[in-house]
């Protein structure tokens, strides 16, 4: 049997990372394909964020690449976007770029199946972490590779497709963090670490945090027999930290500048200190099979495999780890329970902000720490006896019992427990079990069968939903051919709107000009002035939702696209263009250039503060035609209901001045529509109604009455209003994505208001001087002008654009000659010269082999393999073979 087990343990280098790649990609596509997701049935991986932004992100994205547009800013998202920044935050992956190579109508499929490539990879970085870590070869390291990349953490944020980059490279960076402590050695650490934040920084804040308490807890509790060369350490740490993120600055600082913008961009540090919950509840998380938290309650997603709730005790009874490593990951572990608990920390980690939903976003980390347990455990666990067997399952099954008695929060289905206490039998039985019944070989593939099992069957029941892909793409051929007819006969700039959006994306999505954005770089003025115009806001997100035609106009939204004939459009001003299939496009007549010029008398009367957006929006009107665009109208409560009748043919809105209402039920005469958010205070659009038509409003928010105010709008008004700026709109002159010229006449002295949002990156020149532009009515772009008429270019570059190209630049150059001037000199970095580097790594005693035996003097257990690599200066070779247990 030993010659077996010796045999079955030296696993050739390389084959343990492709089995642990292999493992999570089979247990992903089997899950793909027991849901039918394209191409093995109708559905699509598309999950909140990846159904309502990044699908619609890696389009637009696709679309720039394979046009070659410029990357920088972009008018299909948001009235105008600054697409770097949108970059850096949702699609700087390395891997993201190779869409440029894929089809447009596999876009979906692209970023759904790179979900599965990423989880196979943080597989393989995770195995590959294990083996240098505690320098070994073991195939018990697979099992704990494909827990990581099959947690809970996985699970609940899979479709964050930006995110899985960061959990990808935190093994990497990890060892690099160790070989450059123990070694010195610089290169893995750095461009591990440099390729997080690249792919995302956010979640990089989260890893770089962990470092530091990792790096501190390292130097307290492993380093603490020695501090010699520990100045040395901390340089390292602090100088190749900064050149990653120098390295990254190219996307790094132009996303800094752009969140300065953004409604989240303030910090109110908590007053208090407050739990969310106790630590049964959180513990309890780590069983299979928990309902992954994905709102607003904190919950941390942290399952980990059942096997680990029955290695965590065995760990602290194994007698061959030493105590301080205990300490640590003991100490480690109540940090993180306190992290996720305490909101002071939970602030702290997510960036000195809280979360909007997707809570603990670093709890992978956690995950990671309690594998590397797991892996010591594994191969260390001849130092627990039996007794300790059973003592660890007595405890797992004390725990299931108490937690199915003790918790009665959501997501804890009755199963869970049992489950919980199944699998630990079964692991209990394995253990016990090893030697009378198995071979090593048979051991191990029992037991990775099982878990596998267990992870991927939790994986299946926990996440990966699907939705209709010809639903999510219907809509999508019909919009594209009906925009081309309309860029051949219109060269002048305007915007699109859909009445039947898939998400406030939709321009990103099915590719044009937009005013609606959902993204965490969406400008927070620009949300403001929404809610205060009556459309639909909030702090990530603002949309043409609620919009009245002044609102359209005011915009430049020219054309709409809808899926049935409208009644009365000639009545709203719009004309029927053209159709294709079941859809039809209609020309908004009272539109207005992108660009207006308005004298400061006029801009003055334009009262954003006015109160309730009614008022806003006829502020505007009564500004150029003493006119109120917008007429009460009244109605009558009735009970819990509100209602009206129409006194005349028009076009009503409503709005709800019960903040806490959040959906409303309003029932015409035929038929009856809902609308939800409605507690973001945007105008409900009833219509285009008869008069004498009868409407009653409902609330749908359980204990909230219904109060409203109707309105009817004045199309006369509208028209007077463009009337009075026929003379003084922008006129296009030519135009790309980030440039904008041509000339505008100005009655008097003023500004030209633009409906595009104010950016500093927004460089201005009028008749070929330059002009600091300003931020007006809140949040647009406004250019200064004098009397008469004037040539305006408009151009844009995202702050820090430039100067983190060129730091980015000139740290990859600086990164690459002193990585080229070593090898050339021939020198390594010093290893540290005490025994607590030795520390860093677990390591096989130097007389024992992987198995166990003894090896006599001169006889390597690798014998094909020879250590030829570069050996601290002073060392002799093979003093240094005597003392390396894998070679490298």
């Amino acid at each position: 049997m030993n010659k077996e087990r010796s045999a079955f343990e030296k696993i050739r280098l390389g084959k343990q990372e492709i089995i642990s790649f292999l493992l999570p990609l089979l247990a992903m596509l089997g899950i793909f394909v027991a849901k039918g997701v394209f191409p093995f049935g109708k559905e699509s991986f598309l999950r909140t964020d990846l159904y309502h932004q990044y699908a619609p992100f890696f389009q637009e994205f696709q679309r720039k690449l394979q046009s070659g547009e410029s990357l920088l800013y972009s008018f299909h998202i948001g009235l105008g976007s600054n697409f770097i920044a949108l970059i850096a935050y949702y699609l700087a992956s390395p891997l993201n770029w190779f869409i440029l190579l894929f089809p447009k109508g596999l876009v979906i499929e692209y970023v759904s199946y790179l979900v599965l490539l990423k989880i196979a990879l943080t597989g393989a970085t995770a195995s590959l972490y294990f083996r240098y870590h505690f320098q070994k070869n073991s195939p018990y390291f697979i099992i704990f590779a494909l827990f990581y990349a099959l947690s809970g953490y996985i699970a609940a944020y899979s479709w964050n497709v930006m995110w899985l980059d960061c959990v990808l490279l935190f093994p990497l960076i990890l060892l690099g963090l160790e070989r450059m402590m123990d070694r010195g050695e610089v290169g893995l650490y750095t461009v591990s670490l440099a390729l997080s934040i690249l792919s995302n920084y956010y979640i990089s804040i989260m890893i770089c945090l962990f470092l530091v308490v990792y790096f501190l807890f390292q130097f307290f509790f492993i380093l603490r027999e020695s501090r010699q060369g520990i100045f040395l350490i901390l340089f390292r740490f602090g100088l190749y930290s900064l050149l990653a993120g120098a390295m990254a600055a190219v996307f790094l600082l132009p996303a800094y500048f752009a969140l300065r913008f953004t409604a989240s961009s303030s910090i109110s540090f908590p007053k208090t200190f407050t739990q969310y919950f106790g630590i049964i509840d959180m513990l309890a998380r780590q069983f299979a099979f928990v309902e992954t938290e994905q709102g607003l309650k904190h919950w941390p997603n942290i399952y980990a495999g059942t096997l680990l709730l029955f290695l965590i005790p065995l760990y602290y009874r194994n007698q061959s780890i030493s105590l301080s490593r205990k300490c640590f990951y003991a100490i480690l572990s109540i940090f993180f329970f306190l992290s996720f608990s305490i909101n002071v920390l939970n602030f702290i980690w997510h960036g000195f902000h809280y979360p909007n939903s997707l809570p603990a976003r670093q709890s992978f980390l956690y995950i990671f720490l309690l594998l590397t347990q797991g892996a010591e455990l594994m191969v260390k666990r001849k130092g627990n006896t039996k007794k300790d067997y059973s003592l660890s399952f007595f405890l797992c099954f004390v725990f299931a019992l108490l937690c199915q008695k003790l918790i009665t929060v959501e997501g804890f289905h009755w199963s869970v427990f049992y489950m919980g206490m199944l699998f630990s039998f079964l692991y209990y039985l394995l253990f016990v079990l090893e030697k009378k019944a198995f071979t090593p070989r048979s051991f191990f593939y029992t037991l990775l069968a099982l878990c596998f099992i267990e992870a991927t069957a939790n994986m299946a029941v926990t996440s990966v939903p699907t939705t209709n892909r010809a639903n999510y793409l219907e809509g999508q051929k019909e919009t594209a051919t009906l925009l081309s007819e309309v860029k051949l006969e219109d060269s002048d700039f305007y915007r699109v709107d859909r009445a039947d959006r898939k998400t406030k994306d939709d321009g990103a999505l099915m590719q044009y000009p937009s005013a609606s954005i959902f993204s965490s770089t969406a400008y927070g003025k620009m949300s403001e002035i929404y809610t205060l115009l009556g459309m639909e806001a909030s702090t990530n997100a603002y949309a043409i939702n609620g919009a009245t035609p002044l609102m359209n106009s005011l915009l430049s939204v020219k054309y709409l696209i809808t899926k049935e004939e409208l009644k009365n459009a000639e009545e709203q001003g719009l004309a029927y263009w053209t159709g294709e299939g079941d859809y039809r496009l209609y020309e908004n007549t009272q539109t207005l250039p992108v660009g207006f010029a308005l004298s400061e008398e006029e801009l003055n009367q334009w009262n954003e503060k006015a109160g309730t957006p009614a008022l806003v929006q006829n502020s505007i009107s009564e500004s150029l035609t003493g006119e109120n665009a917008l007429e009460t109208i009244l109605g009558e409560r009735e009970g819990e209901d509100y209602s009206f009748t129409a006194d005349e043919e028009g076009h009503y809105f409503a709005y709800v001045n019960n903040t806490k209402v959040e959906e409303v039920k309003v029932q015409f005469p035929e038929r009856e529509k809902s609308y939800d958010h409605v507690d973001r205070g945007y105008l409900l659009d009833l219509g285009y109604l008869s008069a004498g038509t009868e409407v009653k409003l409902s609330s749908k928010t359980e204990g909230q009455s219904m109060d409203a105010t109707v309105y009817r709008f004045h199309y006369d008004v509208l028209s007077d209003f463009v009337e009075a700026l026929s003379g003084r709109g922008f006129k296009l002159g030519k135009m790309n994505a980030r440039t904008i010229e041509g000339t505008v006449q100005a009655k008097e002295e003023g500004k030209v208001f633009f409906s595009i949002p104010y950016d500093p990156g927004w460089k201005v020149t009028v008749d070929g001087n330059n002009v600091e532009p300003e931020a007006i009515f809140t949040g647009f772009l406004g250019v200064p002008v004098s009397e008469g008429q004037h040539a305006i270019r408009l151009q844009y570059t995202p702050e820090g654009w430039r100067f983190g190209l060129l730091l980015s630049f000139t740290a990859i150059l600086f990164f690459a000659a002193f990585l080229l001037i070593r090898k050339k000199l021939g020198s390594a970095p010093k290893s540290l010269e005490h025994p607590a580097a030795e520390n860093l790594r677990v390591k096989i005693p130097h007389d024992k082999i992987p198995n166990g035996r003894s090896r006599k003097r001169g006889h390597s257990p690798y014998p094909v393999k020879v250590y030829t690599g570069r050996l601290p200066r002073g060392r002799k070779r093979g003093l240094e073979l005597e003392k390396m247990d894998v070679k490298e």
